[in-house]
């Protein structure tokens, strides 16, 4: 884990706000990226019946204050039992909130697990600009030690469910290992489509996380053949030549069909994406 530099001029108060603002620009990028298979965007619905476009920019704005206080509780801290609990308190408070603005529908709970660490990581470093690498491994650190509120068996989400009946990395594993997923296949995806248009690229970011991660969105809505296939079908895009190819946008829309016909949505891949975008957004620091 990286050692905490000395703190810069920044106010805790001022880097919680540009982090904040940071965490909700990414959500907000993400969901109206279009246009992207299975997914909201600003084109349709994708296989959802509960979400809009409206619906999840208002999630994403709710949870500035989360990502706020995040920041805050996080500066220029080490990762810590005291820490993780309280990050996990907030997080707690911030879904809370989420479904209220929401009425109920669960947008953007796992987008507060992984940005909440990366946000919370990224102040803890108190540095600037720190390398999105070290920003993995400090959230990684902090996402170890255990959170003794965690709620009993009996109140598993979705993901959580399906993580145990077919043995897969949960998210909270996939954090514990410092986002294996961001740090070996996003990050890399991001500087392999770096010469491409900001929508060709990001596409292609998301299409290599569908490619690679075991999406729990997916499998809470299907099996895991299927997951196998919705994963063949993106890195087949992709070794085509991505969305930017010339049969890219066709490829894009018959994955888009298999996803609409099964009804599934990759949730999970969507919310990587926006701890992509996170990562990737300029320094905040003056």
């Amino acid at each position: 884990m990286p050692i905490l530099a000395p703190a810069t001029t920044a106010r805790p108060a001022q880097l919680a706000a540009q982090l904040a603002t940071r965490a909700v620009h990414a959500l907000l990028a993400e969901v109206r990226l279009t246009p992207k298979p299975g997914l909201v965007d600003a084109a349709s619905n994708g296989c959802h019946h509960d979400l809009t476009l409206a619906l999840m920019e208002a999630s994403a704005e709710a949870l500035f204050d989360t990502f706020f206080e995040m920041s805050l509780v996080a500066w220029h801290t080490r990762p810590s039992q005291r820490l993780r609990e309280q990050l996990a308190a907030i997080g707690r408070d911030g879904e809370h909130h989420m479904l209220q603005v929401t009425d109920g529908v669960n947008t953007h709970k796992g987008a507060i697990w992984t940005l909440g660490l990366l946000v919370a990581a990224t102040a803890s470093l108190a540095t600037p600009a720190p390398p999105p690498q070290h920003v993995l491994a400090t959230a990684g650190a902090i996402a170890r030690f255990e959170d003794r509120a965690l709620p009993p068996a009996a109140q598993l989400t979705n993901g959580q469910r399906a993580q145990r009946s077919y043995g897969i990395r949960s998210a909270r594993e996939e954090a514990q290992a410092d986002f294996p997923a961001l740090r070996d296949v996003a990050l890399p995806a991001w500087e392999t489509y770096a010469t491409s248009d900001a929508t060709t690229q990001q596409l292609n970011v998301l299409l290599a996380l569908m490619a690679t991660v075991d999406d729990t969105c997916l499998l809470h809505r299907s099996s895991l053949p299927v997951l196998r296939e919705v994963q063949r079908r993106a890195g087949a895009l992709l070794a085509a030549g991505g969305v930017g190819s010339a049969r890219g946008p066709a490829y894009l829309a018959q994955l888009d069909a298999y996803l609409t016909r099964h009804w599934l949505s990759p949730g999970g891949s969507a919310d990587l994406l926006a701890a992509t975008l996170f990562l990737q957004q300029p320094a905040f620091y003056s």
